[in-house]
């Protein structure tokens, strides 16, 4: 038997103790050891966290090979927050191929009373069980007599007749004292493993130990922002009874930093993929090739009866198409014309995946179908109105970047279609999203396009088109420092999707507390709100504004900020570094016009310079111009960024970026009595 040892003892601390982790063998030492990171607050501390997995003993015949999982975990509890820890959901999946289930469970919690701990057994009879969808049921229970400073301890066996490895997490939301993972791997499989390249917590293969082969794996980063190049991946081959052990201390949280999205991308976890297998148990047995491609991954998604033969059905819905699809309509009009419809016709119902559930026809009837069910009736109708359109695979932004080509790498579907030399993806279940506008959920790493021989490829889901708002004041500065004038605010792409989204119902009040954006001293009214419906158009907001103190008298001079309340007055970025990267979630625009009428008597005294504000080679920038003519001060600030991904390695320079702006649009300009 090989084995491969990670003994990653990075950081032992002071508080190792050498004290018995095995379940039930808590001790005071356990209500006082610390976490090493003392900086944070953590709602929670990981005591132990093990996992161990392998073949279940005494099954010998290959038809029938069970295996194992058993998961270990002790925690205690630091504040309210922490409770949530008490309460843990195991899931199971279900297959006509054979059934995961829990073969034994058992829990305690602890509280330390006048000095001595007092324990609470876990009651396995009150267990919760429910169906989660067709594929999986989950088992649920809560830990008994549980507080601030409990120590709740739990353990279970999974069996499973299914020789796929769940990825393994090695780092969570609060920190892990102890880590314990042992694999086995079972003879007649052979895996591919790597660790998340990603992670900032790097845990690497000892090349040194062992006779596995340790191999390269790259990742294209084809145009992902969250990785320019591409990346080179240790990958390491198990198999024959191969052990792979990681035994460590002291693992940091994962800590979500502000404007940090997907952070499970980022989490430290060993991806396990299946690669062959033997029918026979002898060595020499010939291997079966169990790992796939990409391109067999698509073609088997849309082979399935709840796929590809979906999207040949029309008969049911070809009559209400005919209605609304006029000989002289261009591609381009027909497109439009069944997005609108379908959207108006079938409601998404929120849940995502690549396979029909109850089928097209049922969703068209009902009105309503999951992600797949909406997007395939949206390929099914824009082929029968002549227009040639595909399915795309997508992993969402609920998902995870998959490093190895597997089925569960898509939970989306997108569609792609084609007017004369244009190609634009569309999603039915945005309502208010257009011609190439796929929501930020779907807009993630890239897209696996199938044709409709089953052949595919990869396309790019985002054309990195920046979204714009553009705003203008009209203000006049009156005798009592009020600035009172009108307004608007002009949006474009996903700036304008977001807007919409969040006024499609709004009262009246809502627009006015919309616009106002908690700016103090700042009223709106009179709101009009334009392009709502025109989806592939600008959304508008028009309004009356007045803004009180918006100058400040010093004897014979007034001060007054040239962007008004439009100006940046605190960087959003504080931290003095990052490990995670910044993510804007799309490249953005912003152009701040403020055209301020002087009061009478008044001259100008000084402005603010005029300037251009570099970041990374003119990736970013912010363009400040102001000039006085006619008794009007004109002040024109464009910030303007090109990418939505700022890597921990840019922050500081960002973090510069933004103060010097913040410092720009704090200068005033001075008027001085005639």
């Amino acid at each position: 038997m090989k084995k491969v040892l990670l003994a990653l003892l990075l950081s032992c601390g002071s508080y190792s103790f050498g004290q018995d982790l095995g379940y039930g063998k808590v001790s005071i030492l356990d209500f006082e050891i610390e976490a090493e990171d003392k900086t944070e607050v953590h709602d929670a501390i990981y005591i132990l966290n093990s996992e161990n997995s392998g073949r279940r003993v005494g099954w010998l015949s290959p038809n029938s090979t069970r295996f194992f999982k058993l998961i270990h975990k002790r925690i205690r509890i630091q504040n309210e927050e922490g409770l949530a820890y008490a309460t843990n959901q195991i899931a199971l999946f279900q297959s006509e191929g054979g059934n995961e289930k829990i073969n034994t469970i058992k829990g305690s919690t602890y509280n330390l009373e006048n000095g001595k701990i007092k324990q609470s057994e876990l009651d396995v009879n009150n267990l919760f069980e429910e169906s989660l969808n067709e594929f999986y049921k989950t088992t649920s229970f809560t830990m008994p007599n549980v507080r601030i400073g409990s120590i709740v301890e739990f353990h279970y066996v999974i069996d499973t007749p299914f020789p796929y490895i769940d990825d393994i997490y090695l780092q969570y939301e609060i920190p892990v004292i102890n880590l314990d993972i042992n694999i086995q791997f079972y003879g007649r499989f052979t895996y591919d493993v790597v660790f998340n390249p990603f992670s900032n917590y790097k845990v690497q293969f000892d090349k040194t130990q062992g006779q596995n082969e340790v191999t390269t794996l790259i990742l294209d980063s084809d145009g992902d922002d969250f990785f320019e190049n591409d990346l080179k991946v240790d990958m390491l081959r198990m198999s024959d009874n191969d052990i792979l052990s990681l035994n460590t201390k002291n693992v940091p949280a994962l800590k979500k930093e502000p404007f940090s999205a997907h952070i499970d991308r980022f989490r430290a976890k060993i991806v396990i993929s299946l690669s062959s297998v033997r029918k026979g148990i002898i060595s020499r047995a010939k291997a079966k090739d169990i790992s796939t491609t990409w391109e067999a991954v698509a073609k088997t998604i849309y082979d399935s009866d709840n796929f590809g033969d979906e999207i040949k059905q029309s008969r049911f819905y070809r009559k209400d198409l005919e209605e609304i699809i006029e000989p002289s309509l261009t591609d381009k009009q027909k497109i439009v014309e069944v997005l609108k419809f379908l959207k108006s016709k079938v409601k998404w119902n929120s849940k995502y995946g690549v396979y029909t559930k109850d089928g097209l026809k049922d969703a068209y009837k009902t009105g309503s179908g999951n992600v797949s069910e909406v997007n395939l009736l949206l390929v099914s109708m824009l082929r029968e109105a002549g227009i040639e359109a595909y399915p795309v695979l997508v992993s969402s932004s609920d998902s995870e970047t998959p490093i190895f080509p597997t089925r569960e790498g898509f939970d989306y579907i997108v569609v792609q279609a084609t007017y004369g030399d244009e190609k634009v993806l569309l999603d039915a279940t945005e309502k208010y999203a257009g011609l190439n506008l796929i929501p930020l959920r779907a807009a993630n790493w890239k897209g696996r396009l199938i044709k409709k021989d089953g052949a595919s490829e990869w396309i790019k889901l985002t054309e990195n088109q920046k979204s714009e708002e553009i705003t203008l004041l009209e203000i006049a500065l009156d005798n009592d420092s009020h600035a009172i004038g009108n307004g608007q605010k002009r949006y474009s792409n996903y700036m304008a999707l977001r807007a919409r989204n969040s006024n499609a119902n709004s009262t009246e009040d809502e627009l006015e507390k919309y616009v106002q954006n908690d700016n103090v001293g700042l009223e709106v009214s009179e709101v009009k709100l334009e392009g709502l419906e025109d989806v592939d158009s600008y959304l508008t907001l028009r309004y009356d504004v007045k803004y009180k103190n918006a100058v400040d008298n010093v004897g014979d001079k007034i001060y007054v900020t040239p962007l008004l309340y439009e100006a940046n007055e605190e960087n959003p970025f504080k931290l003095e570094t990052r490990k995670l990267p910044v993510d804007l979630s799309f490249p953005v625009k912003t152009k701040t016009i403020v055209n301020i009428k002087m009061p009478e008597g008044y001259e100008v005294e000084s402005m603010p310079e005029n300037v251009k504000i570099m970041f990374n080679d003119n990736v970013g920038y912010y363009k400040y111009m102001s000039s006085y003519t006619n008794g009007v001060i004109s002040t024109v600030a464009t910030f303007d960024l090109s990418t939505s991904v700022i890597q921990p390695d840019g922050y500081v320079a960002f973090k510069k970026f933004f103060e010097a702006i913040v410092e720009k649009d704090a200068q005033k300009i001075v008027l001085k009595k005639i």
